[in-house]
C-alpha cells in the first residue's frame, strides 16, 4: 500500500488530516503528517525519510503546502528515488482524491487526475454577482 503524507509549516497538515477524517471517515487514518515548527529544520526530516525510501519498495505520496517553501523544497529532493512522487500546493481536495483513490501506486495519468480535482476546487466568487444558470448547474 502506497504511504501518503502531507507536510507543512506548522500544524495545517494535521488540520488537514482531522478535515479529511470528517469527511471520509477512517480512510484519513493511512496519511502520515509533518509539521515544520519554529527552530526545526526540514532537511533533518529529509534524512529521515531518504533512509525510510532507500530501502522500502512501495510508493511514497508526499504533498507539501508550498511550492518552493523550505519544507517542499527539502522533500522534493527526494524524487531521486523512483518511487517518491512529490506534489506541491496541497488542497483538501487533492488530499481526498488520493486517500480514496490510490491503493497501491500513483500512476502519471492518476496524477493528473488529482491536479485535476484540486483545480476545479479551487474557484471565486464576489458578492453582487447574480449566478447565471450555468452556476447553478454546476452545484446541483
Amino acid at each position: 500500500m502506497a504511504h501518503i503524507i502531507i507536510a507543512s509549516h506548522g500544524g495545517l497538515a494535521e488540520g488537514m488530516v482531522d478535515s479529511i477524517g470528517m469527511v471520509a471517515g477512517g480512510a484519513a487514518d493511512r496519511i502520515e503528517t509533518y509539521s515544520l515548527h519554529p527552530g526545526e529544520n526540514p532537511n533533518d526530516f529529509y534524512e529521515a525519510m531518504r533512509e525510510r525510501v532507500a530501502h522500502d519498495s512501495e510508493q511514497y505520496i508526499i504533498m507539501c503546502d508550498i511550492k518552493g517553501g523550505s519544507v517542499h523544497n527539502a522533500l522534493f529532493r527526494l524524487t531521486e528515488f523512483p518511487n517518491v512522487v512529490v506534489f506541491a500546493g496541497v488542497t483538501l481536495a487533492m488530499a481526498l482524491e488520493v486517500v480514496l483513490t490510490v491503493q497501491d501506486r500513483l500512476e502519471p495519468d492518476a496524477a493528473e487526475r488529482v491536479l485535476d480535482a484540486a483545480r476545479a476546487g479551487v474557484t471565486v466568487s464576489f458578492g453582487g454577482a447574480l449566478p447565471t444558470d450555468e452556476a447553478e448547474d454546476e452545484e446541483f
